[in-house]
């Protein structure tokens, strides 16, 4: 079976855009939204940290085992699963009760992360040799006009 390796770099192309763009547009706007949900004016600071922090600590503890499950289920798979799972937990995020609750689902963002190493993964390992580094977005040039 040939691999359409050009639809798979766009439909991950655009994944990527979204799952950048959603973690880069929302961390602005934290503060605010903590604010917004009652917590103490001495303590925004303090949450909106955590807010922002909880979700990578999350993702480095729990990368390890979906990467582990990528290599042995697939990455399409993987994918499927952290877009999926990102969608809900962001989501979410729009109907917390209070800061406690922003906290937990920003949590389980980072748990149900790895939308983007998992696309790169993929695309990296379905790229013909010679356009790998040019799709890959590393170089600008390709690797025949001497990179």
């Amino acid at each position: 079976m040939k691999i359409d390796w050009k639809r798979n770099l766009l439909i991950s192309w655009v994944g990527c855009f979204f799952t950048g763009a959603s973690f880069s547009l929302v961390m602005p706007f934290i503060p605010l939204y903590i604010e917004e949900l009652g917590a103490p004016e001495s303590q925004i600071e303090l949450f909106s940290g955590l807010a922002i922090s909880v979700t990578a600590f999350a993702a480095a503890i729990i990368a390890p085992v979906w990467g582990n499950l990528a290599d042995q289920k697939g990455r399409r798979l993987m994918m499927i699963r952290a877009a999926a799972g990102m969608t809900v937990t962001m989501g979410s995020l729009a109907f917390v009760p209070n800061v406690y609750w922003l906290l937990i689902m920003r949590f389980f963002t980072g748990i149900l992360s790895g939308y983007i190493p998992n696309a790169t993964a993929l695309i990296a390992s379905q790229v013909p040799r010679e356009k790998a580094v040019g799709r890959l977005g590393h170089w600008l040039q390709e690797p025949s006009q001497g990179i």
